[in-house]
């Protein structure tokens, strides 16, 4: 029988959860008397052994968001930079040792940013195939550094927009499928966490291309985003809220979403996360006022 878990991206939902470690503290305290069972956050380190009790008294599952540390880091995965891709892995790996201590299954990544987006230069097809390449060693060498110390942490890719905000490599569902087949094929412990803002970023249909992932993902972020209107100051990856004026859609579009990805999923475990950031005062309040009207994220 599958079963399905419902996630909250904390970072988004709760920014100051970021801030300190007591800050982290308070936000999964209030989330305890809510009804989802895992946690997907990023914290400063220095509290991992009590960050791991604290998500096994709370009953939370937890995923460490290693994209923090990666871009905070100005690192990428898929660097053609030698020295830069060696740091990457050092602090991917460094991640993993932090899962271990906080309990996490597993650690969230992107693949790094396309060669030559910051300066705006066009990348030839050579560069991107190297990229490819230097991004999937990357992630071989993590893993089998988690393998070596017997690590029971599972490297997720959340692919990101490679033409709208953040250049991610790994972007359009084409590009993620052969470097996940790559991967794969010799580790068990990679798959996929697909954000369906980032595939309308992308300009794919969101249906289709978590049918395309289906063997390979089973962690499905909902995210908003406006694309409509490039004048919009919240226009890209900013992870809007469902009821955003202007945003691609809202609530009852994410719940026929959930329906039909729920349906896709009729067979197969699934994990299904909130992501949105949260842009009010009083955060517990608007919080409470977003699962009011995703209730439909709790049918089976």
């Amino acid at each position: 029988m599958r079963k399905i878990t419902r996630s909250l991206t904390i970072p988004s939902l709760f920014p100051k959860s970021m801030e300190s470690w007591e800050e982290l503290e308070r936000t999964v305290r209030f989330l305890e008397g809510h009804p989802f069972r895992q946690l997907e956050f990023f914290s400063p380190p220095g509290h991992d052994r009590e960050t791991g009790k604290l998500f096994e008294s709370s009953g939370f599952s937890s995923i460490l968001i290693a994209v923090f540390a990666l871009k905070g880091a100005g690192f990428s995965l898929c660097s053609l930079n030698a020295e830069e891709r060696s740091k990457a892995v050092t602090l991917l790996k460094s991640c993993m040792d932090r899962a271990v201590e906080t309990g996490s299954h597993s650690v969230m990544i992107n693949s790094g940013f396309i060669p030559g987006y910051s300066t705006g230069y066009a990348p030839s097809p050579e560069q991107i195939s190297s990229a490819y390449d230097a991004y999937v060693h990357s992630i071989e060498e993590a893993l089998e550094y988690g393998e070596k110390q017997n690590y029971a942490v599972t490297l997720l890719l959340e692919p990101g927009d490679s033409k709208v905000q953040s250049f991610q490599l790994l972007g359009p569902t084409e590009r993620v499928l052969e470097t996940t087949k790559r991967i794969g094929a010799a580790f068990p412990r990679y798959a996929l966490t697909m954000d369906v803002a980032h595939l309308r970023e992308e300009g794919e249909d969101v249906m289709s291309s978590l049918r395309q992932t289906l063997p390979w993902c089973n962690h499905v972020h909902l995210c908003n985003c406006v694309m409509d209107d490039t004048a919009n100051p919240l226009y890209g990856d900013k992870h809007v809220d469902f009821d955003c004026p202007g945003a691609c859609w809202n609530y009852n579009d994410f719940r026929d979403m959930y329906r039909n990805i729920r349906d896709l999923y009729k067979n197969r475990d699934l994990t299904v996360s909130l992501e949105i950031i949260c842009r009010a005062e009083d955060n517990e309040a608007w919080f409470d006022s977003v699962v009011s009207r995703c209730q439909w994220i709790f049918e089976d």
